[in-house]
């Protein structure tokens, strides 16, 4: 019986996608659920800030995303399931997963203001319409959890605990970066026929949920749109913190924080 619960555990989604549901009660707690941490990022700011171990936290998330990715293509190995055509980590919320994990690593700052908005615009549009469904007995939801919700709250935490900062034409400078990664996946789907960050075809539940985007022949379009749209929702917080700080001083908190 252990045994059979650990091969349910680890089923893989080809063996629950029909178990997909929309905007059901998981959907909606885990999407209110994310905007609450948050929002509590943004209300208890200062104390964090203050926290003795906030870089620390860094190291252990970038060790937790890259085990939960090594876990993930473990899974499809061990069961004999892996396949490059569907299961490299060319998706754009996994090359943002682990261009986000070079950042917590090393702290570059430089790096982090490009990669900050990829952790909106690969997870936020996954979040809002998943290809997996949400079940606390299931591994993969776990795995998408941690890939996308927790993607995005640490790309916040960067921003609002450990102040890197974002300047005003860096959403052009991401916008630069992510069509790059966007052109070489495009690249790499046409010369090998597969379909990372979907540019050849949208998922089936997307195109029932709205049946007008199967007129429209190129996906790449409505994909510019949805990262736009959350390159453009992730201003607001560096917008929000801007007016919520000014006239802070960020060397005093250190200060304050290393007493």
């Amino acid at each position: 019986m252990g045994m059979q619960w650990l091969t349910d555990f680890f089923m893989d989604e080809s063996e629950i996608a029909n178990e997909l549901r929309l905007f059901d009660w998981p959907h909606i707690l885990l999407l209110a659920a994310t905007a609450g941490v948050a929002l509590c990022l943004f209300l208890f700011r200062e104390p964090l800030r203050c926290w003795k171990h906030r870089e620390t936290l860094r190291y252990w998330m970038a060790g937790l995303f890259l085990f939960n990715m090594l876990t993930f293509y473990g899974v499809f190995v061990v069961k004999g399931i892996y396949d490059w055509r569907i299961h490299l980590p060319f998706h754009f919320c996994f090359i943002s997963g682990f261009l986000f994990m070079a950042v917590l690593v090393t702290g570059n700052r430089r790096w982090f203001r490009a990669v900050y908005f990829f952790t909106w615009a690969g997870p936020l549009p996954a979040m809002i319409w998943p290809n997996t469904p949400i079940r606390f007995d299931r591994y993969l939801s776990y795995q998408f959890v941690i890939s996308h919700h927790l993607l995005l709250l640490m790309g916040l935490y960067c921003l609002i605990v450990l102040e890197y900062r974002v300047e005003r034409r860096d959403p052009l400078r991401g916008l630069f970066w992510g069509n790059g990664i966007f052109a070489a996946v495009f690249a790499f789907n046409q010369i090998s026929g597969t379909n990372y960050i979907m540019t050849t075809e949208l998922p089936e539940h997307v195109r029932e949920l709205f049946p007008f985007l199967q007129q429209i022949g190129h996906p790449i379009l409505w994909l510019e749109l949805c990262a736009l749209a959350a390159m453009l929702l992730a201003c607001i917080p560096v917008w929000l913190l801007g007016r919520l700080d000014r006239g802070k001083c960020p060397q005093s908190r250190e200060r304050a924080a290393a007493s």
